[in-house]
């Protein structure tokens, strides 16, 4: 927490006489949100271990704010320092990351794996079957895809350039699809 943060909290502390019923709304609160804080980091950082940690930190840094007296919601104030920490791992992570970095010249050429005649035979014929439906496909159609997909257009833009419905452009970039699936063998059949 930074200092402004901390005098802030410092200066925000309640009289004497309110602390009691304060800690008492802080502990509710915090108790009553943990489990979800700690599914929230799950989610965020796809690891159990990672999550605990974060959510450790988290409860540990809304200590400073235990006896502060102007606090409109715990939770939204909780999620907001689970959120930073969140932020920290990545870019810590990150970080570490890079240092790990090793340049192209001291690794040397990376070898790729080589493609067996049968895959590149298949590979080919794949090439050649895709070419022909291509072909085969109703002129509008044909042009729709390759708007698409090789001009790299969005919907949108390929029915603004030929003068159609997006939902006409959908419409044949399926058909298109269809038929590339029926060339070459649809593989979840």
């Amino acid at each position: 927490m930074s200092r402004r943060d901390q005098n802030l909290a410092a200066n925000e502390l309640a009289s004497v006489d309110e602390v009691e019923p304060l800690r008492s709304q802080f502990d509710a609160a915090m108790a009553l949100h943990r489990d979800e804080l700690f599914n929230y980091l799950k989610r965020r950082t796809r690891d159990v271990e990672t999550a605990a940690d974060l959510a450790q930190e988290t409860l540990s840094r809304m200590m400073v704010y235990r006896d502060a007296s102007n606090i409109e919601s715990y939770e939204l104030l909780m999620y907001r320092v689970a959120h930073n920490l969140v932020l920290e791992h990545q870019r810590a992570r990150h970080r570490h990351r890079a240092s790990d970095h090793v340049s192209l010249s001291v690794v040397g050429p990376i070898r790729a794996e080589e493609a067996t005649v049968e895959d590149i035979a298949d590979a080919q014929l794949t090439l050649k079957l895709l070419k022909r439906a291509l072909i085969d496909l109703p002129p509008k159609c044909r042009m729709a895809f390759m708007l698409s997909r090789f001009e790299g257009l969005t919907y949108p833009q390929v029915a603004s350039k030929m003068g159609i419905s997006v939902k006409t452009v959908e419409k044949h970039i399926s058909k298109a699809l269809l038929a590339f699936r029926a060339a070459v063998g649809d593989p979840d059949e």
